[in-house]
């Protein structure tokens, strides 16, 4: 499973300024899925839902480029020892509840992330074996930064 991940995210990096484009991919399709997020992010201040100004912006630029590096880095840790990972998930998760994130809003990422891996690699190479994987990958660590929101929730 991890090996398919690992291997579809190399397709992705192979993109000239991949982390760029794949991020405002991303956050394209999260507010096309959840537009009510929108004001949840700092970087849309002072800018409309959807604006092409907003993309353009180097907040909105910083803070998807942001995610895009924190998903390599997921992807780079996959192996057979997660403890580094899960601490790095926990500690995330803990800073998104801050922000106000819900477990919903884990399911919309998700559901972007995946519709944009499917964009980007293409459908011949976005096969369901990958998806799949992904799918299951981003479960899992959704549910690592769902245990570290919750837990920091309990030590308020």
């Amino acid at each position: 499973m991890a090996a398919k991940v690992i291997e579809s995210w190399k397709i992705v990096k192979e993109i000239d300024n991949y982390e760029e484009v794949a991020g405002e991919l991303l956050f394209r399709r999260i507010f096309e899925i959840a537009p009510q997020v929108h004001g949840m992010f700092r970087f849309t201040r002072d800018f409309e839902p959807g604006s092409e100004e907003l993309y353009q912006s180097e907040r909105f630029l910083q803070h998807s480029t942001g995610v895009i590096k924190t998903v390599d880095t997921a992807v780079s840790m996959l192996g057979p020892d997660l403890d580094p990972l899960i601490d790095i998930l926990h500690d995330l998760g803990k800073k998104h509840a801050q922000y106000g994130a819900l477990p919903a809003h884990y399911a919309v990422v998700g559901r972007a992330l995946i519709d944009t891996l499917s964009g980007a690699i293409g459908e011949e190479k976005f096969t369901n074996e990958v998806k799949v994987a992904w799918a299951r990958i981003y479960d899992i660590l959704s549910s690592t930064m769902i245990e570290g929101a919750e837990e920091a929730y309990w030590m308020e």
